[in-house]
């Protein structure tokens, strides 16, 4: 939480909000499904569920992320690209890290939803990077060539879902 107090001058009391706010919301992703697996550390994504919520907190109360550094400026217009770099870094890191997040969550939910055979195998040939061979052997199919006809079918369920809820969910 030091950096979120050294970097945005957040009160004492508001990081404590700032704190249980953040570990509520991870709790209640885990608990409703939204957040199936990480693609960073568990840290990691807290603390940029802290930033979040920091300047959920900051708009609020009408304060603002100091972009002027008084003791580097030469002149009254001079702002810090390092800050304003790291402002932005911010919103990509999240956005971006988000995106991942939710794109993940959809998978594995479409692929949960299907069928044992298909799990199987998108398993094994994307996830494990196993030859549609190796499946044959290890799922009992006739040969690769069975592997790679019902892989087909698979992966067209799979878009097709895909599709499905990205229309609802963005129209």
């Amino acid at each position: 939480m030091t950096y979120l107090r050294k970097n945005y001058s957040v009160s004492e009391d508001d990081l404590e909000d700032i704190y249980q706010e953040a570990s509520k919301a991870i709790y209640l992703n885990v608990k409703e499904g939204k957040l199936a697996s990480l693609t960073s550390s568990l840290g990691t994504y807290f603390m940029k569920v802290c930033i979040n919520q920091t300047l959920k907190v900051l708009s609020k109360n009408n304060k603002v992320v100091p972009l002027l550094d008084e003791s580097r400026i030469t002149n009254n217009n001079e702002v810090r690209d390092d800050k304003i770099d790291q402002l932005y870094g911010f919103c990509m890191d999240t956005e971006e890290e988000d995106r991942k997040i939710r794109m993940e969550m959809l998978v594995n939910n479409i692929i949960a939803s299907m069928t044992d055979t298909c799990k199987n195998i998108l398993h094994g040939y994307y996830w494990n990077d196993f030859s549609t061979s190796t499946i044959a052997d290890m799922f009992g199919f006739s040969d690769a060539n069975s592997v790679k006809a019902q892989k087909y079918k698979c992966v067209k369920k799979f878009t097709d879902k895909y599709n499905e809820l990205k229309n609802k969910i963005y129209g």
